[in-house]
């Protein structure tokens, strides 16, 4: 009886040291992690990198998880307590560089906030697995836990669907896939802590504390990775203008609205004679009669000759013919917008209004107009 005791509590220390291990390499693993991480959110040059060339970080998860397996299923490789540590500083490493595409995109203190978020619900659901009494032992009641994994994995992967292809679904979708999943992982941290802590239906080795720490750690990347898609597009502490001073951005590109007047003209071909200011600015008729832009068939000199430019459309040809029928399109009549010329004389020389003298004044406009335009630059 005596012996039995000491038995027992001699497998109590080994346990408790066993759990100490594995909490200190579980520790050991996150501060390594973080370093990293603000490191790669810090420099640019590095942020760069793994920005550009992201089929780093898939190679290094690939081989990570490669090496993992073989962790899991060859135990020799786990009794030898330094190709242990070794192999799963290798993996962890491998992990975090994996990582570095992801937090490359998000700013340090949003990182950060996350990252400690995140750790603090690993730590509070390792404590809760370790305190529930053993009528609530996950490991001898584990297929229920299993099937809730199963039914969270449902919900996870029907929104997940939504939320790629149902646009009217971006908004709540990504909550009710991050949610089950956490949930889920959260109750893995307390089965996976019980049977670290021992005097449960189901025990990690003693020799296993490089196993235990990658299991939680693994734990942690998944919630830690879930939360990413809130660092990169809520940005709850991200400055606004963060990420503007480089050539990156995860805003879609922004269309030029060529429709604005004073810009739309910069756009488009101009004739070699055109003044330099006509590239800037696109004059806009002052009458208020209409708003029709001046082009090149309506210059500024023709203001001179009409009190106001018709309302109709065709007021090119109305005007043409006010000047062939000055009469019948006077401003009396309505139909023409021509001055009101003072009466002549009888006696008074005939005016040489003919096509050609008028085309020839047409013509003698346009280049002093030209050349106004000229002597204005």
């Amino acid at each position: 009886m005596y012996s039995a005791h000491n038995v027992y509590y001699a497998y109590r220390r080994a346990r408790q040291k066993f759990s100490v291990k594995t909490y200190l390499l579980l520790f050991l693993w996150l501060i390594l992690a973080l370093v990293q991480w603000v490191v790669v959110c810090l420099v640019e040059s590095i942020r760069d990198i793994f920005w550009k060339h992201y089929y780093i970080s898939i190679a290094t998860f690939l081989i990570a998880i490669l090496l993992f397996a073989l962790f899991l299923f060859f135990e020799n490789l786990r009794f030898n307590n330094v190709v242990g540590f070794i192999m799963s500083f290798f993996i962890v490493e491998l992990q975090i560089i994996a990582t570095f595409a992801l937090v490359a995109r998000v700013y340090w203190a949003e990182m950060l906030m996350y990252f400690f978020i995140c750790a603090v619900l690993l730590f509070i659901f390792v404590a809760i697995g370790i305190a529930l009494p053993r009528k609530m032992d996950l490991t001898l009641h584990v297929a229920l836990l299993f099937i809730l994994a199963f039914l969270f994995l449902l919900i996870a992967v029907f929104f997940l669907m939504l939320h790629l292809i149902v646009p009217e679904c971006e908004g709540y979708a990504y909550v009710l896939v991050q949610i089950p999943i956490s949930i889920t992982m959260l109750f893995f941290v307390m089965y996976h802590a019980q049977t670290i802590h021992g005097r449960r239906f189901a025990e990690m080795r003693l020799h296993d504390y490089c196993l235990g720490s990658l299991i939680l750690f693994h734990d942690f990347l998944i919630i830690f990775w879930l939360t990413i898609y809130w660092q990169v597009w809520a940005r709850l502490v991200t400055p606004s203008d963060w990420g503007t001073t480089t050539a990156k951005t995860t805003a879609s590109a922004r269309a030029l609205d060529l429709g604005d007047d004073d810009f739309a003209v910069d756009y488009e071909t101009k004739p070699m004679y055109m003044p330099k200011r006509l590239n800037q600015f696109r004059p806009t008729s002052n009458c208020e009669t209409a708003d029709l832009t001046i082009t090149h068939d309506f210059i500024p000199s023709d203001n001179k000759r009409l009190t106001g430019v018709p309302k109709d459309s065709n007021w090119a040809n109305i005007w043409a013919e006010s000047k062939q029928n000055p009469v019948q399109n006077s401003p009396a009549s309505g139909e023409g917008m021509l001055d009101e010329e003072p009466a002549r004389d009888p006696n008074h020389q005939k005016d040489n209004s003919s096509p050609e003298n008028e085309v020839d004044d047409m013509n003698a406009a346009d280049k002093s107009s030209t050349a106004e335009y000229i002597f204005d630059e």
